[in-house]
């Protein structure tokens, strides 16, 4: 959870929000558009450590979770009943 709030964002955003938002403070605080501003630069490592983690999130869960998706969508299609014909 930490990780999404210092990117401004809450737990449930997609990953393009997440990578928008990322490159939105990433240019904001880099230290190249901020020389010698220490705050810039902690702020900016700060915002570069919550992506990677959430970058290696993604890469961890992302199969488990297209998996779990794959299941549920079997499992709706199993229960889907056609309608019947009215006589």
């Amino acid at each position: 959870m930490k990780h999404y709030k210092i990117l401004g964002l809450d737990s449930l955003a997609t990953w393009d929000e997440i990578k928008a938002a990322y490159r939105a403070l990433a240019m904001k605080y880099h230290p190249d558009r901020n020389p010698g501003d220490a705050a810039a630069e902690s702020k900016f490592k700060e915002i570069q450590t919550a992506y990677e983690v959430l970058e290696e999130r993604k890469l961890l869960f992302t199969p488990k979770l297209d998996a779990l998706r794959s299941k549920k969508t079997k499992v709706q299609e199993e229960q889907e009943v056609e309608p019947r014909e009215q006589d």
